[in-house]
C-alpha cells in the first residue's frame, strides 16, 4: 500500500480539484451580493440562485470525488484529511446550506 499523501503532496498532485473549489468560493462571495444589489424580480433571483446551486455542485465535484476516493483508500494523512474537509465545508457545505435557504 502506498504511503498516505500529505497536504502538500495532495495540493501538488491534485491542484485542479483545489482550484475548482476555491474558484467557487470566489464566485459565491461575489455573485450573491451582486444578485441582491441588482434588485431582480423574485423569479429571476430564484433562477440565478438555482444556477449558482448547480455551479456549486459542478465546481466541487472533483474535490468531493477526490476526497471520497482517497479517504476510503486510506491515502490521506490526518492533516490532509482536515484540509480537504475544511475546504469542502467552506466551498460546498456552507454555500449549499445558504443557497437552499435562499431558494426556499
Amino acid at each position: 500500500m502506498p504511503n498516505p499523501l500529505s497536504a502538500n503532496e495532495l495540493f501538488h498532485k491534485h491542484l485542479l480539484a483545489f482550484m475548482s473549489s476555491c474558484l467557487f468560493i470566489g464566485l459565491f462571495v461575489i455573485a450573491v451580493p451582486v444578485v441582491y444589489l441588482m434588485e431582480l424580480s423574485p423569479s429571476a433571483e430564484l433562477f440565478f440562485f438555482a444556477l449558482l446551486f448547480a455551479a456549486c455542485h459542478l465546481a466541487n465535484w472533483p474535490m468531493l470525488q477526490l476526497r471520497w476516493r482517497l479517504w476510503f483508500q486510506g491515502r490521506l494523512t490526518p492533516y490532509a484529511a482536515m484540509v480537504t474537509t475544511a475546504l469542502l465545508a467552506g466551498s460546498f457545505g456552507i454555500p449549499f446550506i445558504l443557497l437552499v435557504d435562499m431558494i426556499q
